[in-house]
C-alpha cells in the first residue's frame, strides 16, 4: 500500500470498504453486544484473562484489510507475537485501522458522517484527511507502539497466538499440527533401517 509523506494511505477505498464488509458481516457480535465500538477501537487495553472477541475480530478480520490478506495469513498469526511481526502488521497499519473505524464508525452504523474525510476530495493526493486525522494519526501510532511494549500486551499477544495456533491445527492434519509445534501421536510403527540390529 502506498501511503503519503505523513504515513496515511492513498488508496484506502478498498481497504474501507472491506473493513466495512467484514463489520457488516459480523453485526451479530455487535448487535448482541459482544464487541462494542470502544473496545474495537482501542483493542490493547482489553484484559488478556477476560473476553477477548474484539481483539481477534480486530486482527483476525480487520487488520488485514490493511496489512494485506496474503500477508497478514493464518500461518503468519500463528507464527509470532504481533509485536515481533512487525514487518507484516506494522505499528502504521495497525493505526490506520483504528483511525478508520473511528472516521467511518458511525457512517457505517447510518448514525452520523465519517468523521476526518470529504469524499468530494479523496480522489485527490494528499487531499480527503482532515489535518486533524494527521494529528490523531500520529497520537495512534504512539499509543500503539509503548502498547506493543507493556507486559499486559505482550500477555494478550500471547492468548492471541495460542488462539490462532489452534485455529490454524483445527484442521486436524498432521501437517499442520506438526508446522505448530504439536506433537503427532500415532500408533503406526515405521521401519527404520537406522535403528536395525541387521548388519550386512
Amino acid at each position: 500500500m502506498s501511503r503519503d509523506g505523513d504515513g496515511l494511505p492513498n488508496e484506502l477505498s478498498n481497504h474501507v470498504l472491506m473493513m466495512y464488509h467484514n463489520c457488516t458481516e459480523n453485526t451479530h457480535l455487535f448487535n448482541e453486544e459482544m464487541i462494542s465500538f470502544e473496545e474495537i477501537s482501542d483493542v490493547r487495553t482489553m484484559n488478556p484473562e477476560g473476553n477477548i472477541e474484539a481483539f481477534c475480530f480486530f486482527f483476525n478480520d480487520l487488520v488485514p484489510c490493511v496489512a494485506g490478506r496474503k500477508i497478514w495469513t493464518m500461518r503468519e498469526k500463528a507464527n509470532k507475537l504481533i509485536s515481533e511481526a512487525r514487518k507484516v502488521v506494522s505499528v502504521l497499519d495497525e493505526a490506520f485501522t483504528v483511525l478508520a473505524l473511528k472516521n467511518y464508525w458511525k457512517r457505517w452504523n447510518n448514525t452520523g458522517t465519517a468523521v476526518w474525510t470529504d469524499s468530494r476530495v479523496g480522489n485527490y493526493q494528499y487531499m480527503g484527511w482532515a489535518d486533524a486525522a494527521y494529528v490523531q494519526f500520529d497520537a495512534l501510532c504512539k499509543r500503539i507502539r509503548e502498547q506493543r511494549q507493556n507486559a499486559a500486551n505482550m500477555k494478550l499477544e500471547q492468548v492471541y497466538l495460542a488462539r490462532s495456533r489452534n485455529r490454524l491445527a483445527g484442521g486436524g492434519t498432521q501437517h499442520s499440527r506438526r508446522l505448530m509445534g504439536g506433537q503427532v501421536e500415532t500408533n503406526m510403527e515405521v521401519y527404520n533401517e537406522l535403528d536395525s540390529d541387521d548388519e550386512e
